[in-house]
Parts: structure tokens; sequence; C-alpha cells
């Protein structure tokens, strides 16, 4: 039976591949909570999702908000903080979308949220005074609600009323933010301070709140507020097994009929190394250079992994390096010889011929605000993109 069509993988930030390979377990975990939520209108544990950048987090994101507006359960919103940007504007306006969509059925349903868009008025008249926000009817402001201009007692408010709203609707709400680690200190202390008091409530209203950044966040958000470290349940979103990168490249060809050998499948797993991101280059060049239109061999895997590398090479890893300093790179280059493995920053002292750990502060902490490393623990830094110590050993260091 021939079916083949067109290129199933899909390389790209945030991009749903079509097989969510090795990520089973944490999708039945949050659906099983999102259900929870919504049944017993009771408010859940706020989570954060932290990995490598292109593991799949911005994926489990979108998925997680998608199924929240497919079920029409929810108020879902997703946002992307921003570094120096506002995390309170976003959420503003983030909003204010859901609102307009929930106010708009007809007057039975605007006449019970008519007091949440007064409190979200107040809320965004402190936060985004100059934006506009219509929403086809005159709506004031509500007085000593979320109108202090303090973001941690303002977003406290608005998210009782959400979801006490919600409540009654008989929903749930979700508050989704990627590259959370972005977000100002202040931003960071309201919000954890805000979560950490709704869950103090008797009942906590239907709000799932979902965070997702680089391994470093969970520090991040401990650094704002103490406690952060026992208000979030953390899950750690990693590099996918041999298994999983398997099922990754073999189920969406199988489902064209197409079928892969068993050394072309151990070229890609090896050339792939679990890193999800590079899985869908891979498969998206190994399917185009196959010479026979129902099979994948050796020869075609070994063409289309060197035409994902190079893609990858210039777009991922060339752009990160040509953003760096001079100095930033002799410090990326010292990182480099420990393999893609943590890098003890005396021994980067060492490897680049400086006196003292403070000689490399300013680049180690421009390479931490770039997002090109971060600190896994104290004394080490290590690069947040899978493969970089090799695309630097290949280009610059052989």
């Amino acid at each position: 039976m021939e079916v083949y069509g067109s290129n199933p993988f899909r390389p790209g930030a945030g991009r749903v591949p079509p097989e969510l390979a090795g990520r089973d377990a944490i999708l039945d975990q949050i659906g099983s909570v999102m259900r929870q939520v919504v049944e017993e209108s009771e408010g859940d544990r706020p989570v954060v999702i932290s990995g490598l950048r292109g593991v799949g987090k911005t994926v489990l994101l979108n998925e997680f908000v998608r199924n929240a507006h497919d079920s029409r359960s929810w108020i879902a919103i997703k946002v992307e903080a921003v570094a120096g940007g506002s995390l309170q504007r976003a959420l503003a306006q983030a909003l204010y979308l859901e609102l307009r969509k929930l106010a708009g059925p007809g007057d039975q349903v605007r006449e019970r949220v008519t007091r949440l868009l007064r409190v979200f008025r107040s809320f965004q008249m402190k936060v985004d005074p100059n934006g506009t926000y219509s929403f086809g009817f005159e709506i004031d402001a509500m007085p000593g609600r979320a109108d202090t201009g303090d973001f941690e007692r303002d977003i406290l408010d608005l998210f009782e009323e959400l979801g006490e709203t919600a409540r009654e609707l008989g929903m749930g709400v979700m508050v989704a933010v990627d590259e959370l680690q972005d977000a100002s200190r202040t931003d960071l202390n309201g919000l954890n301070v805000a979560l950490h008091t709704l869950g103090q409530a008797p009942r906590p209203v239907p709000i799932l709140f979902i965070g997702t950044g680089l391994p470093s966040l969970p520090s991040v958000l401990a650094d704002a507020t103490s406690y952060a470290e026992r208000l979030y349940d953390y899950r750690s979103l990693g590099l996918l097994s041999d298994s999983e990168t398997t099922a990754a490249l073999v189920r969406p060809a199988e489902a064209r009929n197409v079928q892969w050998n068993d050394q072309a499948l151990e070229i890609a797993r090896e050339a792939i190394g679990g890193y999800p991101y590079f899985a869908q280059a891979c498969g998206k060049h190994v399917w185009e250079a196959r010479a026979i239109a129902d099979r994948i061999d050796e020869d075609d895997a070994r063409v289309g992994i060197q035409l994902a590398r190079d893609e990858v090479d210039r777009g991922l890893y060339q752009s990160r390096w040509d953003r760096a300093t001079p100095a930033q790179r002799e410090m990326m280059k010292a990182m480099a010889l420990d393999g893609g493995e943590p890098s003890a920053i005396q021994e980067l002292v060492a490897r680049t011929g400086k006196a003292r750990t403070s000689d490399l502060s300013v680049s180690r902490n421009e390479l931490i605000k770039n997002g090109h490393i971060f600190a896994p623990d104290r004394g080490y830094v290590a690069f947040t993109v899978p493969g970089m110590a090799d695309f630097i050993t290949r280009k610059y260091l052989d």
C-alpha cells in the first residue's frame, strides 16, 4: 500500500513533532491534574518544568494550553517572559483576549463575568494604562481590587476573581508562562507570593499555573522568594533514551508506510544523542534524502544527518557563537573541552590563562543573561543547548 506523502518531521522552536516521544508520562500526569481541577473545582500545586533548550518544554506547554482550549472547560492563557520586559503587561494582554471570548456568548454569561471584567480593568489600568482593551460594552474599573500598583497584591486579587468566576462557570483557569527565568525578580516574587497565598486557602480557587524554563529556573525562583523551592511541583525534562529516539523517528515514517532499516536507525540514534530538536532535523533531511520511496537505509541516514548537522550548525549554534564577544567565545572554547559536561569555573580560569575567578565574572554573567550558559551548581557552568560543545570543538578547536 503506497502512502508516503509529505515530510512528517517538523524541526523548529516550539513546533509540535508528529510523535511526542518520551513525554507520555508528563502529558498523562498534567492531564490528570487538569481533569481533577475542573471536576473538583479546586486548584492544584503550581508546576515548573525545566530543561535544556530544544528538549520540548514549549511544545509541552503549547499542548497543555491546546488541550485546555479544546475541552472548552478552561480559561487558558500562555505568555512568554522576556528579559527586560513586563510579565505583568504580558499577562494583561493575554487575559484580555481570553476574557473577550468569555464575555461574548450572550447576556447570561456576560452578567456572570462582569465583576471579573471590572477587576481586570483595575489591573490593566495599572500595568498597561496606554493599552486598548475594548469589550464592546462599557466596563468600569472596580475600586479597591487589583488597583494598588503593587503586582504582588494586584495579581492575587485578579487570580482570586478569575478563579471564583471560573468556579461559578464550572471551569478552570490555566496560566502558562514560557521562559520564566527571564522574568524580573520583582515579577517572580509577586507571582510566587500570589500562588503561595492561593494555595493556602481552605479551598483554593481552580487555577493551575505551569511555568517552563532552563535548568536554572528552580534556583532563580528560590532567589526571588526563599520558599519557592517548596511551592512548586518541579519536573525536569531531559534527553530522549535510545528507544524514545527510535519512536520519534520510526513511528512518523511507518504512518506513511516508510521503513527504517536497523543500521540506518543505529547511525541516526548515535548522531542525535537523545536531543529532540536534532531528531526532528535529522528526520526531515533523512526523509528527503532517501533513494527508495518506501525505505531508509544507511546511505540515506548518513546524507540526511550531514545535511541536518549543517542546517543546525548554521542556525542554532552559529547564531549563538556570532552573538558572543571575543572574551565570551574564549570562555566557551574553554568550556567545550569538557565535552558538554558542566565546567568548573576554577578550571576555566586556568584554561583561559586568567589569574582569578573574578576575571571571568563579566563573561560568565553576560553568557548567562543571554541564555547561552547556566549554572547547574555553585562554581560550575554548562551550555543551555545540547551539542554546543561539539559544535565549538568541530569548528573552532580542531
